[in-house]
């Protein structure tokens, strides 16, 4: 039985969320030492604000997974599982600890790193609330689970909406990042923001040119990747049918750059606020133009490789060589430019999305 569950929660989670679990792969695997992880854990065990930040992505974690599970046992297939709602409260619990601990190994590993740490500075108090915190996650996932399996199995209705009656093509992809990939684009926001962050602040306290920033936007920008990679994966797929239509090029040169520039938005918003002032206006909007065309340069340029490794390859080296133009200072006006070809190449077909 705990084979079959594996299978069907555990396996099907990861898939769906994999781009957020290789973001966290490689950002706090291979890019950064056990000595750094020790050190942020001890600086958000003695800051009181940071502890109760981590608790709450903890929480957002367990809600995102909790969601996911509901989600597939409203699927058709899942219908058998719904024979789970005869056993009691407790047996349901027995059965399902195994796959909530595999679902929620990264909340369980960061907590007893955050343990070590804790017993090493005497911080008692706060290491019991983390525990007691993460053992009411599983309390009420397992009853929220419970819950579920004890309803009649639903029947589909669709309902249109009364204010959006219809969806324009532009907020498909967003849509589809909320339902089915939350983790993905929260783990890549929180990545991109930091980043964007850490170098407004050395930029602001040390002697960087202009450069600096447009570094920072351009490491922001390929943060981003598994979320390109995803969305050629949901036109390929879900939008396969409008292969057969022939659609202009003005049309999905605007719709794609709309949906990127919401997906943008954040970092737009940051931008504005950390250097929004009247005498940088000009290279502000330069640096928001230069942020929307690397993400669109990186999207064409997965687009118009169709494969992942192609993709991933080709994203080392485009990588490398706009750092290289970025530190010869060419224009952030030419580089957007240079950024844009491969969007257009990939754009280029009418049978195309």
């Amino acid at each position: 039985m705990n084979e079959l569950l594996f299978k069907s929660f555990v396996i099907p989670f990861y898939k769906a969320f994999l781009g957020f679990f290789i973001l966290i792969i490689l950002i706090f695997g291979v890019f950064m030492e056990l000595k750094q992880h020790l050190m942020i854990a001890e600086r958000l065990l003695q800051n009181t604000l940071g502890f109760y930040a981590i608790l709450l992505f903890f929480l957002a974690f367990a809600m995102a997974q909790q969601r996911f599970q509901l989600r597939l046992m409203n699927d058709k297939r899942y219908r058998i599982f719904h024979h789970l709602g005869f056993l009691t409260w407790r047996q349901l619990a027995c059965n399902f600890l195994p796959i909530w601990v595999a679902n929620h190994l990264l909340i369980l590993l960061y907590g007893a790193l955050l343990s070590f740490v804790a017993i090493g500075i005497n911080t008692g108090g706060k290491l019991i609330l983390l525990w007691i915190f993460i053992a009411g996650i599983f309390l009420a996932d397992l009853t929220l689970t419970y819950l579920r399996l004890k309803k009649p199995y639903p029947d589909y209705i669709r309902v249109r909406s009364r204010i959006t009656k219809k969806l324009k093509f532009q907020f498909w992809f967003l849509m589809h990042l909320r339902e089915k990939r939350t983790l993905l684009i929260l783990g890549v926001k929180l990545v991109s923001i930091t980043l964007l962050n850490g170098f407004f602040y050395a930029f602001s306290k040390g002697s960087y040119d202009l450069r600096w920033l447009e570094f920072g936007l351009l490491c922001a920008s390929f943060a981003h990747f598994p979320i390109w990679l995803d969305k050629h994966a949901f036109e390929s797929e879900q939008l396969s049918y409008f292969h057969a239509m022939p659609l202009r090029f003005g049309w999905k040169f605007k719709q794609h750059s709309i949906t990127i520039m919401l997906i943008l938005l954040p970092e737009f918003m940051l931008l504005v606020y950390k250097f929004g002032s009247v005498e940088n206006l000009v290279n502000l909007l330069f640096l928001l133009l230069l942020f929307q065309t690397l993400n669109m340069g990186i999207y064409g340029l997965i687009k118009g490789r169709n494969a992942l490794s192609k993709s991933l390859s080709s994203g080392y080296l485009s990588f490398f060589i706009l750092f290289l133009l970025v530190i010869f200072n060419l224009q952030p006006l030419i580089l957007g430019v240079i950024c844009m070809l491969p969007f257009v190449l990939a754009m280029s077909s009418r049978y195309s999305v």
